[in-house]
């Protein structure tokens, strides 16, 4: 499934910006038996600096059947709080559910060294079993890409 996801998305934000990054990784509890799969993709419109950037997280479920598709797009540099406001509507005029979260690091009272606002939101993707599955899941696929295609040019 996460093969499979990699290289439909691969396809369809190729023409929408660029891929700078694919990290797959795997991590085992000691605890516990069990195993965690996860492919980060790292997604700009452009190379330049200080554009957002979106980081899409495919995490295999549990049942290797379906996978958790979660996107986090950063958005660098200070914001007012009306740019983040207008940022969010925004946002969320492509993406209903989508959430924002603003960092901000201060090295010292009062002395701002990092400042960023992330939007970010997630959904399920089964593997598809039959044509309308296969179907459903691209014009999903499609979507998201155009969504996240105009999400990483905002701001």
């Amino acid at each position: 499934m996460l093969q499979l996801l990699v290289e439909k998305l691969n396809q369809l934000l190729s023409t929408r910006g660029m891929i700078t990054d694919v990290v797959l990784r795997s991590d085992r509890s000691l605890l516990e038996d069990e195993e965690m799969r996860e492919v980060m993709i790292t997604f700009a419109s452009s190379f330049e600096e200080e554009q957002p950037t979106a980081t899409i997280h495919l995490f295999l479920l549990e049942d290797e059947q379906s996978c958790e598709v979660e996107v986090e797009i950063q958005y660098p540099g200070k914001l007012q709080e009306k740019q983040v406001q207008d940022l969010w509507e925004q946002a969320r005029g492509r993406v209903a559910e989508c959430s924002v979260t603003e960092k901000r690091r201060y090295t010292e009272p009062g002395k701002l060294v990092e400042a960023s606002v992330q939007v970010d939101y997630h959904f399920v993707v089964q593997t598809p079993e039959r044509a309308e599955q296969e179907a459903a899941l691209n014009e999903t696929l499609e979507r998201f890409a155009a969504d996240l295609g105009e999400l990483v040019k905002l701001g």
